[in-house]
């Protein structure tokens, strides 16, 4: 286009210079004459343009004596607060933003991306590097405080007994709770039969009996004794005999305990639906169980376990020793790859169960869609420091040029309207005076 409006100049400084040399050769005749009023006021026209145009962006012929030229450099600070204010308050504002934003399905449109790119693995590969960038660098020590303050927090401020109760309900309802009270009363009858059961039984008759005769008055004192050595003479009582006795009946007890119908593991059965009830409904038992686990949090200390735990799950994560391993050769605990296989499944199992529900992904809409409009709420003002920032990385020269280069074709054209609107005009005034104005100067005159 620039080329087209350089040649409209050039072809009517051309017909100027031609219509110059038709009106010597041809003096009695009138062509030549719409041919200078033609060529004249469009070469006017058109150079009027050109400076204007030029005058626009720099000093035209580097004449910097010329007022009112090169206005775009000399203003370029009210441009660029002109155009901030434009974009900032016209075509990015703040509600034509979050009209936009609105018009979108952001979290399908994140989903779209990802799918589009197939980076679903290399959304599992960037989780991974986040976990062991976090490894290296995470602060074992104030994390273990932060763990420590926040298990605490929620352990003193949830009430357990309802959880007790359910879960000592779950345990009774799908347990073999039963063979755990078979196993209990086993290992008590192996302990039963050990060799000093005996012993330590007449040890505990022998106190008990030491213990009755040591009490009350002198006389019940010695009439106790002399009661007892009585019965012992006469064989009415006798303690190894007692022993023996005791001990056949608990033995006899523990084998008809291996019952599950036996009574007592029936009460304690009933026992425990009883208290895992009142556990979920009682106020006293839930403050009492309150109460046990608040002295028991202020007697012991979490954070000391969870200082180990957290540095051995880092330096099996970040070295090749396996997480939980033994010293049992059967044992190679839990490699590092094992690990990341594993985390690269679970992202890309969720990540297909992400796509397919649609109510949590309508849910996740909401949050992004606020977060956005409290974003630009918030930050609007980012618009208008990027767009002045980008501006005023421009020189002047730069500036003019890129300005110039995005309205060169319109400029040019504007060149190209001068010169054929000149030209016409220079037609338009010939056919004036030469066909109205002189005939009636003449008419009036004669």
């Amino acid at each position: 286009m620039r080329r087209r409006a350089n040649m409209s100049l050039l072809l009517l400084a051309l017909l100027f210079i031609a219509s110059l040399y038709c009106l010597y050769a041809y003096p009695g005749y009138g062509w030549p004459h719409l041919l200078l009023y033609v060529s004249e006021a469009g070469l006017v026209g058109a150079l009027a343009d050109l400076f204007a145009i030029t005058a626009l962006f720099r000093h035209p012929l580097g004449l910097k004596l010329l007022p009112h030229t090169a206005i775009i450099p000399k203003n370029r600070d009210k441009l660029v607060d002109g155009v901030v204010v434009m974009v900032e308050e016209q075509l990015l504002s703040k509600p034509v933003l979050k009209e936009k934003v609105q018009q979108y399905h952001l979290v399908n449109l994140a989903v779209s991306m990802v799918e589009r790119g197939g980076s679903q693995k290399l959304l599992a590969e960037q989780i991974w590097s986040l976990v062991l960038a976090f490894a290296k660098q995470a602060n074992i020590q104030g994390l273990a405080v932060k763990l420590d303050e926040q298990l605490r927090s929620s352990l003193q401020a949830a009430d357990l007994s309802p959880y007790a109760g359910r879960g000592l309900r779950w345990l009774l309802d799908h347990t073999q709770f039963q063979n755990l009270l078979t196993q209990l009363v086993d290992l008590a009858a192996e302990r039963l039969a050990h060799e000093g059961v005996k012993q330590q039984i007449k040890e505990l008759l022998s106190k008990e009996k030491e213990q009755m005769l040591n009490t009350g008055g002198t006389f019940s004192k010695w009439l106790k004794k002399s009661l007892l050595e009585i019965a012992e003479s006469s064989n009415a009582f006798n303690l190894d005999e007692a022993v023996g006795v005791l001990y056949d009946d608990l033995q006899r007890f523990m084998a008809d305990l291996r019952s599950p119908e036996h009574e007592l593991r029936k009460l304690t059965t009933e026992m425990l639906y009883k208290l895992a009830s009142e556990l979920e409904n009682r106020e006293e038992l839930s403050d009492t169980l309150n109460t046990w686990k608040n002295e028991l949090l202020d007697k012991i200390s979490l954070l000391p376990s969870l200082t180990a735990l957290l540095t051995h799950m880092r330096e099996r994560l970040l070295g090749e020793q396996p997480l939980l391993a033994t010293e049992s050769a059967g044992n190679r605990g839990i490699s590092p790859h094992q690990i990341k296989e594993f985390i690269t499944r679970f992202v890309l199992g969720y990540w297909e169960w992400f796509k397919e529900d649609r109510e949590l992904k309508d849910w996740l809409e909401g949050y992004v869609q606020q977060f956005v409009r409290n974003m630009i709420d918030t930050e609007h003002a980012l618009v208008g420091q990027i767009v002045r920032t980008t501006l005023n990385d421009f020189t002047e020269e730069r500036l003019t040029e890129f300005i110039e280069s995005k309205v060169d074709t319109d400029l040019q054209r504007i060149r190209l309207n001068g010169a054929l609107v000149g030209a016409a005009l220079g037609a338009a005034f010939y056919v004036l005076l030469n066909g109205i104005y002189r005939p009636l100067l003449d008419w009036f005159g004669g």
